[in-house]
C-alpha cells in the first residue's frame, strides 16, 4: 500500500510518500520539507506532485494528514487538498491531531518514557496544548498562559520533556525544545497515523469524513 502524508498546519510544508506492507513494514519513498510561512496555498500541490514523482508512483492508496490545531489557513489548505485528492483518486483519507503527531514525531526526546508538554503558539495570547504521559495523551486544549502555568504549579501536569513553537513560553524551562520542520520524524508520525487508520471503520475514511480540527471554533469571532 502506497501512502501520502502531508501537513501545512504550521509554518511549513511536510510531505512523505511511503510504502507499507505486512512483510517489510514502512518504507520511505520520498520526503520533502520546507519552511514556508504563508506560501502553502500555491506550493503544496506542486510539492505533492514532486513527491509522487520522486517515489515513482502515479497515485497513493491512502492519504494521511495532520488536520490541526494550528494556523486557520494552514488547516484549511491541508484538509481541502486532502479531501479533493481523495475524491479525485477515490481513495480513503484520515486526519490526525497535529499536536499528537508532533509529540510522536519529535526526534530529540530524551526518553520515550516519562511525560511531555507541547504548547503550539496559537496567537491571540493563547496556546494549543497537549500533555502526554507514556502512551496516554490528554485532549488538545486552547489555553491561556495562566491556565497552563496553574496546571504545572499544582502538579496536574508534571512534564519531563518540554516542547513549543514560536517564542519560548515564560512558564517553560530554558532547556525546552523548539519544534521546527527539521526536527520532526515523519516516518514515526506516519507509522502512528497508520495504527489509527487500521483501527477505524472503513466507512469513516472517505473524503466527506475528513474535518478540520480548529478547536477555537469560528475564527471570525476572534477577529
Amino acid at each position: 500500500m502506497n501512502i501520502l502524508y502531508f501537513d501545512t498546519t504550521q509554518d511549513w510544508i511536510q510531505i512523505l510518500v511511503a510504502n507499507h506492507s505486512a512483510e517489510s513494514g514502512l518504507t520511505s519513498l520520498a520526503e520533502l520539507t520546507e519552511t514556508t510561512p504563508k506560501e502553502s496555498s500555491y506550493k503544496l500541490v506542486e510539492m505533492i506532485r514532486l513527491g509522487l514523482e520522486m517515489a515513482n508512483i502515479q497515485k497513493p492508496d491512502l492519504i494521511l494528514v495532520a488536520s490541526g490545531p494550528g494556523s486557520f489557513t494552514g488547516i484549511r489548505i491541508t484538509v481541502t487538498t486532502a479531501r479533493d485528492l481523495a475524491q479525485l483518486w477515490k481513495i480513503p483519507v484520515l486526519g490526525i491531531d497535529s499536536l499528537e503527531a508532533y509529540l510522536v514525531g519529535i526526534k530529540d526526546k530524551s526518553s520515550d518514557k516519562g511525560s511531555s508538554l507541547l504548547c503550539l503558539d496559537g496567537k491571540q495570547g493563547k496556546y494549543y496544548v497537549k500533555y502526554n504521559h507514556g502512551f496516554e495523551f490528554s485532549e488538545s486544549y486552547d489555553l491561556t498562559p495562566e491556565t497552563i502555568e496553574s496546571k504545572i504549579k499544582t502538579n496536574e501536569w508534571t512534564p519531563n520533556n518540554w516542547y513549543y513553537t514560536g517564542n519560548l513560553p515564560k512558564f517553560y524551562t530554558e532547556t525546552a525544545t523548539k519544534i521546527e520542520a527539521t526536527n520532526l520524524n515523519l516516518s514515526s508520525i506516519l507509522e502512528y497515523s497508520l495504527k489509527h487508520y487500521f483501527n477505524t471503520e472503513l466507512n469513516k475514511n472517505d473524503y466527506l469524513s475528513l474535518l478540520p480540527n480548529y478547536i477555537r471554533g469560528t475564527y471570525v469571532d476572534h477577529k
